[in-house]
């Protein structure tokens, strides 16, 4: 095993452009999926918000 191994991956991670929470292994699937996740319960809840506001309703 190579000894400056260790030093080598931190050389690598530090000069790295990307943001640092999007430098991990599962990091871009796990940030990707949780804004998109964000933005549709956001737009769903407000949608509904919308429809109460303006006393929108479905009738049964």
């Amino acid at each position: 095993m190579d000894p400056q191994r260790i030093i080598n991956l931190q050389r690598s991670y530090q000069s790295s452009k990307l943001p640092l929470y999007l430098r991990g292994k599962y990091a871009k699937p796990m940030v990707y999926s949780f804004i998109g996740l964000f933005a549709v319960t956001t737009v769903h809840s407000l949608y509904y918000t919308g429809r109460a506001v303006a006393g929108l309703h479905v009738d049964d």
